[in-house]
């Protein structure tokens, strides 16, 4: 009888672990970008941009989508969707901002334990509320266990580049936008409840967080900060592509916080995170970002945390099974319906009563 309820859950899960993978790709892609261009506010518009030119054609060549945009006016206008709804995106160029300020200094590896740690606490917060659309989860004992054995699981792969120097705001930053990334996720969720449809919802953030970034660039020209230029070298195009990998991780999560709730999501989000940033690290290595066993463990320790955290609180059986022992004592209560035949129905609400007292 569990199996059936755990495959939607573990499905939901692999395909948010692939969103997770796909937001290590666009840190990278925005940390060096941030680098080529000048600032990481420039970095994060042109990834807003790019992911917003992505949602855009999609929502163009559907019909079903752009009725869905017009269901969603519609639904603004009689205020049955709240306006702040809307106000996602401005955690999504947050999260960029982070990425391109602080992986050069640390490292994918690092900025993910920081990003996910904030993560794990805003879901722990917003999933005790009504933000979610699935409604308020319930949080058990396992489930506060696997948090811990994740958040030990970082602080244990964060330690030594905690030791070696980095400003204290370089991992609050992240930290900081991965908490508010929770809350991101239960406002997609309503979008898409509501409009039916994950492009409009993952439109509606990259529309919001590009006009905030273009107000701060401009703060930023005008105050004198310069525009470098764009990438040239052959190898560098890929970066350019942040915004789309963000338009991955949007879609995907959008579509699986209704089934996990925005904690478990935020925990397999993590996972695919920090093996994305493992394998970018190993392969594609920059300053700072050496794999080494720590890094591993923690990884292992995180996927320990999700699985203990997915897990069926066990019932007991002695509180489920004497009121099965009820049926028995109406078998002996048969005799006292034969000498009342007219209370035959009585009785049997009193006897159901009984045994229950008696436990």
């Amino acid at each position: 009888m569990r199996s059936p309820s755990l495959v939607p859950v573990l499905t939901a899960g692999l395909v948010t672990i692939a969103a997770g993978a796909a937001m290590s790709l666009q840190g990278r892609a925005n940390g060096l970008l941030g680098l080529v261009l000048g600032h990481a506010v420039f970095a994060a518009l042109i990834s807003f941009l790019v992911g917003l030119l992505c949602v855009g054609i999609a929502l163009a060549v559907s019909a079903r989508s752009r009725t869905s945009a017009r269901r969603l006016v519609g639904l603004l206008r009689d205020r049955s969707l709240p306006w702040w709804m809307l106000l996602g995106g401005l955690s999504g160029g947050l999260v960029v901002i982070a990425q391109a300020t602080t992986i050069p200094l640390m490292g994918v590896a690092m900025f993910t334990m920081a990003f996910v740690s904030g993560q794990v606490t805003g879901g722990l917060i917003v999933d005790s509320t009504e933000l979610p659309p699935g409604g308020r989860q319930r949080l058990n004992v396992l489930r506060i266990l696997g948090v811990l054995i994740v958040l030990a699981s970082l602080a244990f792969a964060a330690g030594d580049r905690l030791q070696s120097g980095i400003p204290l705001w370089t991992p609050l930053l992240p930290f900081v936008s991965g908490a508010l990334t929770s809350v991101q996720q239960a406002f997609n969720g309503h979008i898409r409840a509501a409009t039916e449809s994950a492009v409009v919802a993952t439109t509606v953030n990259f529309t919001v967080g590009f006009a905030a970034l273009v107000i701060g660039t401009v703060v930023l020209l005008m105050t004198g900060v310069a525009w470098r230029g764009f990438p040239t070298a052959p190898d560098q195009w890929w970066i350019l592509l942040g915004g789309a990998f963000g338009v991955v991780f949007i879609a995907l999560t959008t579509v699986t916080v209704a089934r996990l709730g925005v904690l478990l999501l935020s925990l397999f989000a993590l996972f695919g995170n920090l093996v994305g940033a493992l394998v970018l690290d190993a392969l594609l290595p920059i300053p700072g970002s050496e794999v080494t066993l720590i890094t591993v463990v923690s990884a292992v320790g995180v996927l320990i945390g999700i699985v203990v955290t997915i897990l069926p609180v066990p019932v007991r059986p002695s509180s489920g099974a004497r009121p099965s022992s009820a049926v028995r004592p109406s078998s002996g209560a048969r005799p006292s319906s034969a000498v009342r035949p007219s209370s035959a129905v009585r009785p049997s609400s009193g006897n159901r009563r009984g045994p229950a007292s008696r436990t």
